[in-house]
């Protein structure tokens, strides 16, 4: 009988060990390895291609819900929640009907979480469309919550970004181009879907497919037809269309 993979992700090791002895007492699953943070558990994932990720949402580095985001809901395996109580993870898991584990959870509830597993993996068909669903869902952060930060590639590694030091972002089809003073980076997500995260006291759209940190402006500079063009502090430019014209200058402190 094939056994499937399953790779544990806990910050806390007590935790993690409680997984490992219920694993073991189930012959359809086996330990391919194990994580004790966000970035290590991208790491696990891509080197170990397991079938089932049990993750922790609240992790040190990166949280759950930034690993999952990372890797792209259509690029992650099987993913069963755990989490200690959390009124906004545990809203949009209800939201969306994804399953969780509460912690703390006895051996009856891991294994229903993992029944349900098993029965997704059998089937051959993945949830990405409720792991999309739940990202969507998260991504609706309530007042006061905008996003502070991304997980980007950076040669083999996964770094966190703080969305301060980006100056600029673009669209470019299914992803946005991140520019900041030290590279750029691609996300696997759209502009729209990013910028109803996006802090918008600091960040404002210019154009249809681009959106500037307004510390990253250095000046504005007509152009023609009511368009201008945006001088960035790093040199570059970008164009500020005449439909977003008003609303950049009211953030920008420059009545049009």
């Amino acid at each position: 009988m094939t056994r499937f993979q399953v790779l544990v992700a806990d910050d806390e090791a007590p935790a993690r060990a409680k997984m490992k002895r219920l694993l073991a007492e189930d012959t359809r699953f086996a330990l391919a390895g194990e994580a004790a943070d966000g970035t290590q558990t991208l790491r696990q994932v891509s080197a170990l291609r397991p079938d089932l990720l049990v993750l922790d949402v609240q992790m040190p580095g990166l949280t759950g819900f930034e690993v999952l985001e990372a890797l792209g809901p259509e690029h992650c395996p099987a993913v069963i929640f755990s989490t200690a109580y959390d009124a906004f993870a545990l809203a949009a898991f209800e939201a969306q009907a994804v399953d969780y584990l509460l912690k703390p959870y006895d051996a009856e509830r891991f294994g229903r979480a993992l029944d349900k597993a098993h029965a997704v993996l059998r089937s051959g068909m993945p949830d990405t469309a409720r792991l999309q669903a739940l990202l969507a869902e998260l991504g609706r952060a309530p007042a006061g919550r905008p996003l502070e930060r991304l997980v980007v590639k950076a040669g083999e590694a996964w770094v966190p970004l703080p969305l301060k030091d980006v100056w600029r972002l673009s669209a470019e089809d299914k992803y946005v181009r991140l520019y900041t003073g030290q590279g750029e980076h691609l996300v696997r997500q759209t502009l729209r879907a990013l910028e109803e995260r996006l802090d918008p006291s600091r960040f404002v759209r210019v154009h249809r497919g681009d959106i500037v940190n307004l510390d990253a402006v250095a000046r504005l500079e007509p152009w023609s037809h009511g368009d201008g063009i945006l001088v960035l502090k790093d040199g570059s430019s970008v164009v500020l269309s005449r439909t977003w014209r008003e609303a950049f200058l009211q953030k920008w402190g420059l009545e049009g």
